[in-house]
């Protein structure tokens, strides 16, 4: 009898151990942890000396502006009263930021491309009031509560394939290449897998949020989460990668280096505003 039991203790051992196998096999691969040790970006080397400062509203009149390294979450909510820049995609009654459409359209072509599948969008541009309503709906255990939700500002798309929506979507061969590669078209998984204790939300990877490059690169290639991302830099101190300019300036101490004109400025949400300058365009 009691060897029975012994082998029934072993037997039972191992298939747990199998499982947990199995299931550490079937994560995903990417993921994202809280500590930034080794920060990714460096300080830029080059002379900046000769440079402007302007005020948030006199650049605007000089350079490109867009909201999409914006941090919304519960500590930094949005009121019912915040304006996105919000345009129609492709006549889709499809509603998205201005800056994510030619963004979106490369992916969805990709995927178009490569998997003879079509992309769709569940879900965009949200109003207050909309979200008000999810909330209603789906309660405060999946739904954000209004103010806090990115579909506020237009920047995320929840993402599906035929038969394949919501946490179905990483099973599909498009999910996967989406989760793996969104980053190349500046977007990346607002809520990554294991995250949920720094983001709020568990495992999402139907959920894209539009931050732009180089932005989603640094974020997904470094596991990093989007809600720290602007810790990284110090304010008023340029950074390079990849041959991109970064820096966050006071709104109203806003320093750029004369002869670039690929500039590109973005509120972060928290006071301050990104800097962002293409070097390889100028």
């Amino acid at each position: 009898m009691k060897k029975l039991i012994f082998q029934l203790f072993i037997g039972t051992f191992i298939i747990l151990i199998m499982v947990s196998g199995l299931f550490l096999y079937f994560q995903p691969k990417n993921v994202h942890k809280r500590s930034i040790s080794s920060p990714p970006i460096k300080e830029t080397k080059l002379d900046l000396t000769d440079q402007t400062t302007y005020t948030f509203e006199e650049a605007s009149k000089l350079f490109t502006v867009d909201q999409s390294l914006f941090l919304v979450n519960k500590d930094h909510p949005i009121g019912a009263t915040y304006e996105s820049n919000i345009a129609e995609y492709k006549d889709s009654g499809v509603y998205m930021n201005e800056c994510v459409l030619d963004n979106y359209a490369a992916l969805s072509a990709t995927i178009t491309k490569k998997f003879n599948n079509k992309l769709y969008v569940s879900s965009s541009y949200r109003s207050y009031e909309d979200q008000e309503r999810v909330l209603k709906e789906e309660g405060p255990e999946i739904a954000a509560l209004p103010g806090t939700s990115e579909h506020q500002t237009g920047l995320a798309q929840d993402v599906y394939i035929n038969y394949f929506g919501g946490g179905a979507f990483f099973k599909s061969d498009v999910g996967k290449y989406v989760n793996s590669n969104c980053q190349n078209f500046g977007y990346i998984i607002r809520y990554p897998y294991a995250m949920q204790d720094y983001t709020g939300f568990a495992f999402e990877p139907w959920h894209i949020r539009y931050v732009g490059l180089p932005h989603s690169k640094i974020i997904t290639e470094n596991s990093i989460v989007f809600d720290d991302y602007a810790s990284l830099y110090e304010i008023g101190k340029y950074y390079e990668y990849d041959g991109y300019l970064i820096a966050r300036m006071p709104m109203d101490e806003i320093k750029i280096p004369n002869g670039y004109s690929d500039v590109l400025l973005s509120e972060d949400g928290l006071g301050y505003c990104f800097v962002t300058i293409n070097t390889k365009t100028t």
